[in-house]
This record gives structure tokens, C-alpha cells and sequence, in this order.
């Protein structure tokens, strides 16, 4: 006895790259939030807007500058520089595959490279190094959730 057996498959390629490219939007904004909220703690305070100006900005979505007030030191340094909402803000990538984290205050860089007559106290670079590690964790989650329909 001779039984025929026929397999049909369907090409989903398109489908999946489609589903890659969001694994790794969001794999990438998620990892800029573990910047960000590691910046946010390594960052030297005065008035707290250095801290509160750090941001994660995607191609479609981003945070929001945050209350200058949660950050401060109970010492003063004279008195803190007015910086609207606005000036607060860092732009937005041109791309859908860049996600960019950072401070638009313009003593920022200063602080996290020094200067001739003053150490760098860098926040930015470390807490890239410190989420590094956690990259194929949060992929391996991300791609989990996207491609359940594919796993047995």
C-alpha cells in the first residue's frame, strides 16, 4: 500500500522581514530607555536640568524632558539657568532605523568629555556600556512576541 503525501507552503518573506525590522525599532528604542535611565542616575546635579533634559528619541515616538525639580541637590550653585520644555528636547532622527539618546544643554558635552580645565564626568558613554549587556536579552524578547506564530 502507497499513500501520497503533499506539503504546501507558503512564502511569508516579505511578511517576516517586515516583522524583523520592528523586532529591531523596537529592540533599539528599548535599549535607548536603558540609556537614558542609566544617564539620568550617572549624571552629575546642580539644578537637576542636565538630568532632566536626557532623552530617547526614535523616528516616531520619544520621551518627554522631565521636572528639573526631582533631580536637584539640596546645595544650590547660584542660580539655575530657565530652559523651556523645548529647549529641553533633543531632535528626532531622520531615519526609522535610528533611535538617539542624549542632552541638548549646551554644558552636556562638557561634562561628559571635560574640558582643558575641567575632568569629564561622563554619563552617556558608560550607561551605553552598562546596557550593552542587556541588547540580546531584550532582542530575544522582542522577537519572541513578534514571530509567536512561528514557534512551536
Amino acid at each position: 500500500m502507497s499513500m501520497k503525501v503533499e506539503i504546501r507552503s507558503v512564502w511569508k518573506g516579505k511578511e517576516v522581514k517586515i516583522q524583523g525590522k520592528k523586532v529591531t525599532n523596537r529592540t533599539a528604542y528599548e535599549i535607548g530607555l536603558v540609556v537614558e535611565g542609566q544617564a539620568k542616575l550617572l549624571c552629575a546635579v546642580n539644578w537637576g536640568y542636565l538630568a532632566a533634559s536626557i532623552t530617547t528619541q526614535a523616528f516616531d515616538k520619544g520621551t518627554e524632558p522631565g521636572n528639573p525639580a526631582e533631580f536637584q541637590n539640596d546645595t544650590p550653585y547660584g542660580k539655575p539657568p530657565s530652559l523651556s520644555t523645548n529647549e529641553m528636547q533633543i531632535e528626532s532622527p531622520d531615519s526609522d532605523m535610528e533611535v538617539l539618546v542624549g542632552t541638548p544643554v549646551d554644558y552636556g558635552p562638557y561634562k561628559e568629555f571635560g574640558t582643558v580645565r575641567m575632568d569629564a564626568d561622563p554619563f552617556l558613554r558608560p550607561s551605553l556600556d552598562l546596557a550593552k549587556g542587556r541588547v540580546l536579552i531584550i532582542y530575544e524578547k522582542n522577537g519572541k512576541m513578534e514571530f509567536k506564530e512561528y514557534q512551536k
